[in-house]
């Protein structure tokens, strides 16, 4: 008959009652990695020590343990996998999220790892029946009779479920609502929240139940900052189209009051007017500044000027012009554009 979790757990449990030398060097050296109060632990070397001191020197090298950054639902996980070469389900591979736990505390980091291997303890001893457990989960008897002996044996916190609900939701930021009535029924109120760009669909458990009693479509309404190689891939016409400040934000749009001119630009000038203030005109969306001195002149920079009928012009085009004041520099007396009088004083004049 083959060997089930509950009798793994007991085989395991019994080596603990009784420490061979090889165990107490392990359980040595596992208390001075824990007690040197390093923010950090290296966990290939505790799971090796782990390894011999609560599971019976089995797990290597049969166990694959690594690092993560794409695991964000749970801080761990297990996976029981089939060889290429033979078909078999022989790899075994623990891996550990780096989002999750690199800004928890470490004991977070090590009761995983002893979650994990547990597992993997399981895996290497009844291969895939483990997966399919008593319980469907692999948390079943075994599982609990082991976690609480290493508990009680080194002072761990090792449970069933992980709990860092907030850490695994800032991740989901691939977000839809649906536009049925679900959307005003809890706990989920229509929203679907993602790690990942993968909109609700077939493949979802759930979704022929949503279609039956709701029948409601998922749009996406939020997501995540594009990385820069997803920028930098994107053409011209995209990137324009991803600008917040656009110039459509600097025109106020209003009826001309004349036969076809619904939707043109207002050809009455934007202006703040006030000392040190901006004074704007818009033009063929080019721009152009006039600079105020102290002594009250003003010279113009930027785009060439305006000629006389250019307020008149049909098309309700105007030339953005920004006034800017003039200040004397208290070290030189040189003029200076008001807004750029400290980094002249940075660069020119520093300390």
């Amino acid at each position: 008959m083959p060997i089930t979790d509950e009798d793994a757990a007991l085989q395991a449990i019994a080596a603990l009652e009784c420490l061979s030398e090889e165990q107490k060097s392990a359980l040595d050296s596992i208390n001075s990695m824990l007690n040197n109060d390093e923010p950090f632990v290296d966990i290939h070397e505790l799971f090796r020590l782990y390894n011999t001191l609560y599971f019976r020197d089995l797990l290597v090298p049969r166990v694959e343990v690594t690092w993560s950054p794409r695991l964000t639902l749970c801080a761990g996980i297990c996976e029981l996998s089939k060889d290429p070469s033979t078909g078999k389900f022989t790899r075994i591979r623990l891996k550990m999220s780096t989002p999750l736990l690199q800004y928890r505390p470490r004991s977070d980091t090590i009761n995983t790892l002893l979650h994990e291997a547990i597992h993997a303890y399981f895996f290497v001893i009844t291969s895939w029946r483990h997966f399919r457990g008593d319980d469907g989960t692999g948390h079943g008897v075994g599982f609990q009779l082991l976690a609480d002996a290493i508990n009680n044996h080194g002072n761990y916190e090792i449970t069933i479920y992980h709990t860092f609900h907030d850490e695994v939701d800032s991740y989901r930021t691939h977000v839809w609502q649906c536009d049925g009535h679900c959307r005003n029924q809890p706990p989920y109120f229509g929203l679907v929240k993602r790690s990942m760009n993968r909109p609700p669909g077939k493949a979802d458990s759930w979704w022929s139940r949503h279609q039956a009693e709701c029948g409601g479509v998922y749009t996406k309404i939020q997501e995540p900052e594009p990385t820069r190689k997803q920028k930098e891939a994107l053409s011209r016409k995209e990137r324009a189209g991803r600008q917040k400040n656009k110039i459509d934000g600097w025109v106020r749009v209003e009826a001309a009051g004349k036969p076809g001119a619904e939707g043109k630009t207002s050809a009455s000038p934007v202006e703040r007017n006030g000392e040190g203030k901006t004074s704007a005109r818009i033009f063929n969306g080019k721009r152009k500044t006039e600079i105020i001195s102290s002594s009250g002149k003003s010279s113009t920079a930027g785009q060439k000027r305006l000629r006389a009928d250019d307020d008149d012009d049909d098309d309700g085009e105007v030339l953005i012009v920004e006034k800017r004041v003039l200040v004397e520099c208290p070290i030189r007396s040189v003029q200076v554009v008001e807004p750029e009088i400290n980094e002249h004083l940075d660069v020119v004049h520093p300390v």
